[in-house]
């Protein structure tokens, strides 16, 4: 087992006890992006994480929220994860960036190559790309509009997995 630091991107499964819409916008995400993960949340310290959620508007939660998860951690140094979660953070209050989701649905799943990027909203995975290359002049993945999903995420050889988390 290992510890979680600042700004690990926690790789969503599954919640603890969702609520119906959890379940639909779960079973959406992981459908459209023909992906085992749903949501991605950043590790901020204890049981506090950050993200943007499609429910309420971008802030912390807990990381005992959820039931399934899967960890990696940012090849960047701790001095650099930290100043990327203080990006993060700066987006506390946000709208969730529902044309983001919707666009990203429609290009993964149907083919249609719509792109939408709206900059005072945002979805779970968009808040990490930005905040890094907002950070470092780096796109971690290939995707650079805010319609990113989860498994963009997973993929990106800017990330790497950390074993199992002990939180």
């Amino acid at each position: 087992m290992v510890g979680l630091y600042p700004c690990d991107v926690i790789f969503v499964k599954r919640r603890r006890d969702p609520t119906f819409k959890d379940r639909i916008i779960e079973a959406l995400v992981k459908w459209a992006t023909r992906s085992e993960y749903s949501h991605v949340a950043y590790f901020v310290a204890s049981n506090t994480t950050f993200e943007a959620n499609a429910f309420r508007r971008a802030g912390y939660g807990a990381l005992s929220d959820y039931l399934e998860i899967d960890v990696k951690r940012l090849r960047f140094t701790a001095e650099v994860r930290e100043r990327i979660l203080k990006r993060i953070e700066r987006t506390k209050g946000s709208p969730y960036g529902w044309g983001e989701v919707i666009a990203l649905l429609f290009r993964e799943r149907f083919g249609i190559p719509i792109y939408f990027d709206d900059s005072k909203s945002y979805e779970c995975a968009e808040l990490l790309v930005k905040a890094v290359h907002e950070e470092t002049g780096i796109w971690i993945t290939d995707q650079t509009t805010g319609d990113v999903s989860p498994q963009d995420l997973w993929e990106s050889a800017y990330l790497e997995g950390i074993g199992i988390a002990q939180y």
